[in-house]
């Protein structure tokens, strides 16, 4: 494939992975639970273009609103030093991954240490990572209480970070929603029991509720 062709089928898949980014991600906060914690997180619109890999002279708002129009063309796209076109091939192959990644089994990184910056968390299905950071704005202050997913690493991240947890559940709920209201991952050594009290108490009635009532179904057919 010539590498005409070759930014075609990158700007093709860019298109693609962000209406997944968009139907799946943008607009909900994720709580992820491991050793006996919890943090919440966010995956915005304006840090998909850096998941990409590539460069682009548009801001990170209208590279994601073209990529979701499928109005992003192959030229406008370019490579660098610190973004080659090399690493973005590798990146690109992940990037429609990214929502199974934040819905299923995987691992929790902590203190994950790169060649440009320090990533507080990360999590990794040992194929590829996405580290994240609180927000700060100007004057050092953090930005909300979520951290924000910024990166995303063609490699599993285990030697760059100072531990690793099993993620042991993983619920979702709409921004505007009080409470977490959709379980999307909980391992089968663990149930929802085992949550740290402050994590259960965010979640949503109607979904303690229905599994309770689950769980009792499973243990009646035992």
């Amino acid at each position: 494939m010539s590498k005409k062709n070759d930014k075609e089928h990158i700007v093709k898949e860019i298109c693609k992975a962000a209406k997944l980014y968009k139907a799946n991600l943008v607009g909900k906060r994720f709580l992820y639970v491991f050793d006996g914690r919890y943090i919440e997180v966010l995956y915005k619109n304006v840090n998909f273009k850096h998941l990409t890999g590539v460069e682009c002279n548009m801001s990170a708002a209208d590279f994601y609103k073209n990529a979701l129009k499928n109005r992003l063309q192959s030229p406008q796209i370019y490579f660098s030093a610190s973004h080659p076109y090399s690493l973005c091939k590798r990146k690109i192959k992940h990037l429609c991954e990214i929502s199974v990644l934040a819905s299923s089994e995987n691992f929790m990184l902590e203190e994950i240490a790169t060649e440009t910056r320090t990533y507080k968390f990360g999590t990794t299905d040992l194929n590829f990572s996405l580290c994240m950071n609180k927000e700060y704005d100007s004057y050092g202050n953090e930005k909300g209480d979520c951290y924000i997913v910024e990166s995303l690493r063609d490699e599993d991240c285990f030697s760059r970070g100072k531990s690793a947890y099993t993620v042991t559940h993983i619920l979702s709920k709409d921004n505007d929603s009080a409470s977490y209201t959709d379980l999307l991952f909980m391992d089968k050594s663990v149930t929802l029991d085992d949550l740290p009290a402050p994590a259960r108490e965010m979640l949503d009635g109607q979904l303690l509720a229905s599994l309770a009532e689950t769980n009792d179904s499973l243990l009646t057919t035992i």
